[in-house]
């Protein structure tokens, strides 16, 4: 829990040296929680799928295992992640009336942090297993912090991409 608490402040961290961004377009402090949460859940679900088969015997640490993991997991993730995607966008555009580089913004960090969260967290229990650690006690709030701190890193590097010339110079 140490750890999970450092990468919380390296987080906060970063979320509060977004001050001037968030001062021009205010609207992107509303999206950081949806966007962040859809990736810890997505790795969530995937370990939780991966550990159960290992739990099962149908899946080992085996080279061949993991690639049957990862091919079965990205269409999926790909599928979740554009449609969670579009689903976001047209919320925000109904319930909060954003314009479309905010809408794109938002549509592309969430299917971003969707497809790699659900990457991480097939292949999470894989890296626990093989370093000799329970992976259903370790994957989950793993899974949650680095989501964390990589779906701020992705949201913010889109909003500076399509933003950026917002800023004030």
């Amino acid at each position: 829990m140490a750890v999970l608490t450092f990468f919380g402040v390296i987080t906060s961290t970063f979320v509060a040296a977004q001050e001037e961004m968030l001062s021009q377009v205010i609207i992107l402090a509303a999206f950081i929680a949806p966007i962040v949460d859809m990736g810890g859940n997505t790795g969530s679900q995937s370990a939780t799928l991966v550990i159960r088969s290992m739990a099962l015997g149908e899946v080992g640490l085996k080279a061949r295992d993991i690639w049957f993991v990862i091919r079965r997991e990205l269409p999926v993730a790909l599928s979740l992640g554009v449609v969670i995607a579009v689903m976001e966008a047209v919320l925000a555009w109904f319930s909060k009336g954003v314009g479309g580089d905010i809408l794109l913004v938002v549509g592309l960090a969430m299917a971003a942090c969707t497809v790699l969260g659900a990457l991480i967290g097939a292949l999470l229990p894989f890296a626990a297993r093989r370093i000799g650690t329970d992976p259903a006690t370790l994957s989950s709030p793993l899974i949650t912090s680095i989501m964390d701190l990589l779906g701020v890193f992705i949201y913010f590097g889109l909003a500076y991409a399509f933003l950026g010339h917002l800023l004030v110079d």
